[in-house]
């Protein structure tokens, strides 16, 4: 089965929904792979702690000791296969993730800021170019 690609852009806080994305998906089971630059995940690592009262999501890094029993995996430069089973890759950017198209799905999440949607139109020439036709998901009105 192919890869599925989408792409939610015009975010405007693009932690905040990654984290009910994140919710969302493992209340339904999906164990999921997210990766950003270092910065961009410690912010999200927090998030995920404390967005709502009550409502943690568990998650480590990648090389934990606990990564194989925990839904969420967050991850600045994996390598392919290093995550074991995922439902879906999340990408923050800025580019492609090596072994994407061995996932059933990815998730690519672009912000409305300007840097972010010119790195996110970049991913979507990548995957165009590849031979895939990613589904585009506008945020907001």
């Amino acid at each position: 089965m192919a890869c599925a690609v989408e792409f939610r852009v015009n975010l405007p806080d693009p932690l905040a929904y990654a984290c009910g994305l994140l919710r969302t998906a493992t209340r339904h089971g999906a164990r999921l792979l997210v990766t950003a630059p270092r910065p961009t995940l410690d912010e999200l690592d927090l998030l995920l702690w404390t967005q709502q009262p009550g409502s943690f999501i568990p998650h480590v890094w990648i090389d934990d000791a606990l990564a194989a029993q925990t839904p969420v995996l967050l991850a600045d430069a994996p390598e392919p296969g290093q995550a074991g089973r995922v439902d879906a890759l999340v990408n923050f950017g800025p580019g492609l993730v090596p072994g994407w198209d061995a996932l059933p799905r990815v998730i690519e999440l672009v912000g409305e800021a300007s840097p972010e949607r010119i790195a996110g139109r970049d991913r979507l020439r990548a995957y165009r170019a590849a031979g895939y036709d990613p589904r585009i998901i506008k945020a907001g009105p």
